[in-house]
């Protein structure tokens, strides 16, 4: 690439030239375990379920969340993936209180999401007894990865 004299750019040399927007080259892509916890530790705008695992693009780009230099940047690589993971539920119209939906189960690790308000959100403590869960809300991450 030439900088004329004028301060134009000759972007014609394209051997160096790199356009803006995603590059993941020789990026690794974060443990799965880790991307799940990372992902969950947040809370989204909106009711959604999760239907699917991580793809190991959607991991790369969460470890580029984890690099991003602003929140607005890493939030924005964080919401691309849940959305693209997860699909709209509809909550109870008379629900005051926070209702559990779903219980993501990774390994020993189990994450139950609640919808509370307008977000959806991972309560860390307290919650639903385990003996009031039924096997419909379970959404197990590793069922992908055993039968295949």
């Amino acid at each position: 690439m030439r900088i004329a004299a004028d301060g134009y750019l000759d972007i014609s040399d394209t051997r160096r030239v790199r356009t803006p927007g995603y590059h993941d080259h020789g990026l690794e892509p974060i443990p799965e375990g880790e991307a799940i916890a990372l992902l969950l530790s947040h809370s989204f705008r909106g009711h959604r379920r999760i239907v699917r695992s991580l793809t190991l693009e959607e991991r790369k780009r969460i470890r580029m969340a984890l690099w991003a230099d602003s929140v607005q940047e890493r939030m924005a690589l964080v919401d691309r993936v849940w959305r693209a993971i997860t699909e709209r539920v509809s909550p109870s119209p008379c629900a005051s209180a926070p209702e559990l939906i779903q219980v993501v189960q990774y390994g020993s690790w189990a994450y139950p999401l609640y919808l509370d308000g307008d977000v959806t959100r991972v309560i860390l403590r307290g919650g639903t007894p385990l003996g009031e869960v039924t096997s419909d809300m379970i959404f197990d991450l590793d069922l992908e990865r055993k039968t295949a």
